[in-house]
Protein backbone atom coordinates (compact mmCIF):
# COMPACT_ATOMS: atom_id res chain seq x y z
CA UNK A 1 0.00 0.00 0.00
CA UNK A 2 1.35 3.27 -1.01
CA UNK A 3 1.63 5.98 0.92
CA UNK A 4 -0.69 9.18 1.46
CA UNK A 5 -0.61 12.39 3.36
CA UNK A 6 -3.19 15.09 4.55
CA UNK A 7 -2.71 18.60 5.53
CA UNK A 8 -5.45 20.47 6.80
CA UNK A 9 -6.85 24.36 5.83
CA UNK A 10 -9.34 24.75 9.18
CA UNK A 11 -11.53 27.29 10.33
CA UNK A 12 -12.97 28.55 6.91
CA UNK A 13 -16.45 30.27 7.29
CA UNK A 14 -18.93 32.16 5.17
CA UNK A 15 -21.38 34.24 6.73
CA UNK A 16 -24.84 34.88 4.63
CA UNK A 17 -26.57 38.26 4.09
CA UNK A 18 -29.85 38.87 5.45
CA UNK A 19 -32.26 41.13 3.57
CA UNK A 20 -34.68 42.83 5.53
CA UNK A 21 -36.83 45.82 4.57
CA UNK A 22 -39.03 47.99 7.06
CA UNK A 23 -42.53 49.27 5.95
CA UNK A 24 -44.10 52.78 7.48
CA UNK A 25 -46.75 52.84 8.57
CA UNK A 26 -47.33 49.58 8.79
CA UNK A 27 -50.92 49.96 9.47
CA UNK A 28 -53.76 49.78 6.77
CA UNK A 29 -53.33 53.22 4.45
CA UNK A 30 -56.52 52.85 3.18
CA UNK A 31 -59.65 52.40 4.88
CA UNK A 32 -62.24 54.05 2.77
CA UNK A 33 -66.51 54.09 3.26
CA UNK A 34 -69.08 54.72 0.94
CA UNK A 35 -67.35 55.15 -2.32
CA UNK A 36 -69.28 55.90 -5.56
CA UNK A 37 -67.86 57.18 -9.12
CA UNK A 38 -65.25 59.15 -9.13
CA UNK A 39 -63.83 58.61 -5.29
CA UNK A 40 -59.72 59.14 -4.66
CA UNK A 41 -57.89 58.38 -1.72
CA UNK A 42 -53.91 58.78 -1.54
CA UNK A 43 -51.66 57.03 0.80
CA UNK A 44 -47.75 56.72 1.15
CA UNK A 45 -45.62 54.24 2.70
CA UNK A 46 -42.19 54.45 3.56
CA UNK A 47 -39.81 51.68 2.44
CA UNK A 48 -36.66 51.26 4.16
CA UNK A 49 -33.87 48.71 2.94
CA UNK A 50 -32.24 48.03 6.51
CA UNK A 51 -30.16 45.25 4.44
CA UNK A 52 -26.41 45.82 4.35
CA UNK A 53 -26.85 44.93 0.11
CA UNK A 54 -28.88 46.81 -2.73
CA UNK A 55 -32.06 45.48 -3.87
CA UNK A 56 -34.41 45.14 -6.26
CA UNK A 57 -38.08 45.60 -5.01
CA UNK A 58 -41.57 45.07 -6.24
CA UNK A 59 -44.98 45.30 -5.32
CA UNK A 60 -48.08 43.64 -5.07
CA UNK A 61 -51.86 43.63 -4.09
CA UNK A 62 -52.96 40.45 -2.43
CA UNK A 63 -56.80 41.19 -2.50
CA UNK A 64 -59.55 39.03 -0.96
CA UNK A 65 -63.07 39.27 -0.42
CA UNK A 66 -64.09 41.39 2.27
CA UNK A 67 -66.18 40.07 5.75
CA UNK A 68 -69.69 39.02 4.31
CA UNK A 69 -68.28 39.36 0.70
CA UNK A 70 -67.47 36.74 -1.74
CA UNK A 71 -64.78 35.98 -4.20
CA UNK A 72 -66.69 36.84 -7.00
CA UNK A 73 -67.35 40.35 -5.56
CA UNK A 74 -63.89 41.08 -5.12
CA UNK A 75 -62.69 40.01 -8.48
CA UNK A 76 -65.12 42.46 -9.91
CA UNK A 77 -63.86 45.30 -7.46
CA UNK A 78 -60.46 44.58 -7.88
CA UNK A 79 -60.71 45.01 -11.86
CA UNK A 80 -62.77 48.10 -11.19
CA UNK A 81 -60.60 49.76 -8.91
CA UNK A 82 -57.69 51.60 -10.51
CA UNK A 83 -54.31 52.17 -8.39
CA UNK A 84 -50.90 54.35 -9.50
CA UNK A 85 -48.31 53.57 -7.63
CA UNK A 86 -45.53 55.90 -7.83
CA UNK A 87 -41.63 55.91 -6.42
CA UNK A 88 -40.63 58.86 -4.88
CA UNK A 89 -43.10 61.27 -5.36
CA UNK A 90 -42.17 65.16 -5.18
CA UNK A 91 -38.64 63.82 -5.87
CA UNK A 92 -37.99 61.69 -9.09
CA UNK A 93 -41.90 60.73 -9.46
CA UNK A 94 -41.17 57.73 -10.69
CA UNK A 95 -44.36 55.68 -11.69
CA UNK A 96 -44.14 51.96 -11.14
CA UNK A 97 -47.75 51.11 -12.32
CA UNK A 98 -50.84 52.32 -12.92
CA UNK A 99 -53.75 50.21 -13.91
CA UNK A 100 -56.32 48.32 -12.12
CA UNK A 101 -55.73 46.81 -8.54
CA UNK A 102 -56.53 43.18 -9.86
CA UNK A 103 -53.28 44.15 -11.97
CA UNK A 104 -50.82 45.09 -9.21
CA UNK A 105 -48.78 41.72 -9.23
CA UNK A 106 -45.18 42.11 -9.27
CA UNK A 107 -44.32 45.73 -10.12
CA UNK A 108 -42.65 47.08 -11.97
CA UNK A 109 -41.37 44.29 -14.13
CA UNK A 110 -37.84 44.91 -13.36
CA UNK A 111 -38.09 45.64 -9.65
CA UNK A 112 -36.83 49.10 -8.35
CA UNK A 113 -33.77 49.92 -7.03
CA UNK A 114 -33.25 50.51 -3.19
CA UNK A 115 -29.87 51.10 -1.88
CA UNK A 116 -28.24 49.56 1.09
CA UNK A 117 -29.38 51.50 4.37
CA UNK A 118 -31.82 53.73 2.33
CA UNK A 119 -35.27 54.55 2.47
CA UNK A 120 -38.00 56.29 -0.43
CA UNK A 121 -41.90 56.96 -0.15
CA UNK A 122 -43.90 54.99 -1.97
CA UNK A 123 -47.42 57.17 -3.16
CA UNK A 124 -50.51 54.75 -3.52
CA UNK A 125 -53.48 56.53 -5.32
CA UNK A 126 -56.48 54.39 -5.39
CA UNK A 127 -59.95 55.33 -7.76
CA UNK A 128 -63.22 54.27 -9.18
CA UNK A 129 -63.38 56.21 -12.13
CA UNK A 130 -67.37 57.40 -12.87
CA UNK A 131 -67.07 54.60 -16.25
CA UNK A 132 -66.36 51.87 -13.42
CA UNK A 133 -69.31 52.72 -10.77
CA UNK A 134 -71.94 50.62 -12.15
CA UNK A 135 -74.80 49.47 -10.39
CA UNK A 136 -73.47 45.94 -10.56
CA UNK A 137 -71.12 46.58 -7.61
CA UNK A 138 -73.58 48.90 -5.51
CA UNK A 139 -73.16 47.04 -1.90
CA UNK A 140 -69.54 45.64 -2.42
CA UNK A 141 -66.69 45.88 -0.36
CA UNK A 142 -63.05 44.55 -1.08
CA UNK A 143 -59.99 44.03 1.24
CA UNK A 144 -56.36 43.97 0.32
CA UNK A 145 -53.00 44.02 1.59
CA UNK A 146 -49.67 46.30 -0.27
CA UNK A 147 -47.56 43.61 -0.53
CA UNK A 148 -43.25 44.46 -1.02
CA UNK A 149 -40.72 42.36 -2.22
CA UNK A 150 -37.02 42.52 -1.93
CA UNK A 151 -34.62 40.30 -4.15
CA UNK A 152 -30.95 40.87 -3.92
CA UNK A 153 -29.02 43.08 -6.90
Amino acid sequence: MPFTVQQLNDDNTVGIAQLTLGINPAAAIFTETDWSGGSTATGIINLENTSALDVNYFVSADWYAAAGGTPQDARILAERLEITVTADPGGANEELYSGSLAGLIQQPPAGRLLAAAANEDVEFELSLPDANATDLIQGMAIEFDLVFVAVEV
